[in-house]
C-alpha cells in the first residue's frame, strides 16, 4: 500500500514539472512581452487581465502602419497562435513569424494579419487567408459597412510576408453615398497600410 501511494505521488511530481517546463517552452515561442499590471482591461487574448505587447520585427511593421494611419487605426487585440490557427487555419508549422490583430468590439470588422511564412507554405497560407475572407464576407453579407470593408481588404504577399489588410475606420458618413464610396476608401487606406509595409519589408 505504501509502495503504491510513493509512486503515485512520484508519478503526480513528474507530470506537474513536465508541464511547468512544457509552458515555459511554449511562452517563450511567443516574442510577447507583458505590460500591465493586471488592472486595466484586456488587449491582448493571450492572458485574461495582463496587457500585451509584440516585439521584434512585426512589431516594427505595426508601428509603421499605425504612424501613417493616426486614429484611424483601429485593430486593438491581438490573436494568439491558438486562436488565429482557430479562425484561419494557419498553423505554426507554416510561418516563422506573425502578427494578428483586430478591432475587439462586437460590430469592428477591422483587421490586419502579416504572416512570415516558412519555405513552401506561401501559397498555403495565402490559400487560407483568401478562404478566411470569403467566409467574413457571407458572414456580414447583410451589414452594409463591414461587408465594404472586408470587400475592400488586400491579401499581398512581399517575399515571404502575406499580408491581409483590412482596415477603413469610421466609414458611417460615407453610407448614404453607397457601396462603392466606402469601398473606395478602405482601398485607399489598405494600399496606404501595405505601402509602408512594403517599404520596411524590402528596406527601400
Amino acid at each position: 500500500m505504501k509502495k503504491n501511494i510513493f509512486f503515485l505521488v512520484v508519478l503526480g511530481t513528474s507530470l506537474f514539472l513536465t508541464g511547468c517546463v512544457d509552458q515555459n517552452k511554449k511562452d517563450e515561442s511567443h516574442a510577447f512581452i507583458d505590460e500591465g499590471n493586471g488592472e486595466e482591461d484586456a488587449v491582448n487574448t493571450l492572458q485574461v487581465g495582463s496587457k500585451y505587447k509584440i516585439v521584434g520585427p512585426m512589431d516594427e511593421l505595426k508601428d509603421a502602419v499605425m504612424d501613417i494611419l493616426d486614429s484611424n487605426y483601429w485593430p486593438d487585440t491581438l490573436l494568439s497562435s491558438e486562436e488565429l490557427a482557430e479562425r484561419t487555419g494557419i498553423s505554426e508549422n507554416m510561418y516563422d513569424d506573425y502578427m494578428a490583430e483586430y478591432q475587439h468590439t462586437e460590430a469592428g470588422i477591422d483587421m490586419m494579419i502579416i504572416v512570415k511564412a516558412k519555405e513552401g507554405q506561401i501559397q498555403t497560407v495565402e490559400q487560407y487567408l483568401n478562404e478566411y475572407r470569403d467566409l467574413l464576407l457571407n458572414i456580414y453579407s447583410n451589414q452594409p459597412q463591414n461587408k465594404a470593408k472586408i470587400y475592400a481588404s488586400r491579401i499581398e504577399t512581399i517575399e515571404n510576408y502575406v499580408c491581409y489588410i483590412q482596415l477603413g475606420a469610421d466609414i458611417s458618413s460615407l453610407e448614404k453615398q453607397g457601396n462603392d464610396a466606402m469601398i473606395s476608401h478602405c482601398q485607399q487606406e489598405n494600399e496606404r497600410a501595405l505601402y509602408i509595409i512594403e517599404k520596411r519589408i524590402l528596406n527601400t
